[in-house]
């Protein structure tokens, strides 16, 4: 579970979260969209630690995110992330890139993590999903991937 409470994130005099709150059970999948600039990013680096909140109060899966004390590292085992842009390796697959978290924070073995993640992926069955807007997809036009072929 994810459980924002009257979140808010500054950068300097500027406010990029206001007030948030939001509850994400577990197992529920949910889309978070707005225009650039809007502070999802920020949002997502929020909840794996990469960003420090100014107040409010953050917890994911029990762990209160902006306590001093709580092990960064316990809440990114659990909270993967896919950054959109240079983050992402040229040289591997789809599947690779996602599970390259797993192989290096959880230590994994790479049979491990991506027959997990696969097996997540089927689930889902994306190929059915049906989207119906796109306006932009930074990641899906990045240079680091060089061709929608990478995604099998």
């Amino acid at each position: 579970m994810i459980e924002f409470n009257n979140v808010s994130k500054h950068f300097g005099q500027t406010q990029v979260l206001h007030d948030i709150d939001l509850k994400i059970n577990q197992g529920e999948v949910v889309v978070i969209i707005g225009p650039s600039g809007s502070g999802k990013s920020t949002l997502l680096r929020c909840i794996n630690k990469l960003e420090e909140i100014t107040r409010g109060d953050l917890i994911v899966d029990g762990l209160k995110v902006n306590d001093p004390n709580v092990d960064e590292q316990l809440i990114r085992q659990e909270a993967g992330m896919v950054f959109q842009q240079f983050y992402l390796f040229p040289h591997l697959t789809a599947l690779e890139n996602v599970a390259f978290g797993p192989i290096r924070v959880r230590g994994l073995s790479k049979t491990d993590a991506t027959g997990w993640r696969a097996s997540c992926w089927r689930k889902w069955d994306w190929r059915s999903a049906r989207i119906t807007t796109r306006p932009s997809c930074p990641a899906a036009s990045s240079s680091a991937w060089p061709s929608p072929a990478r995604w099998r």
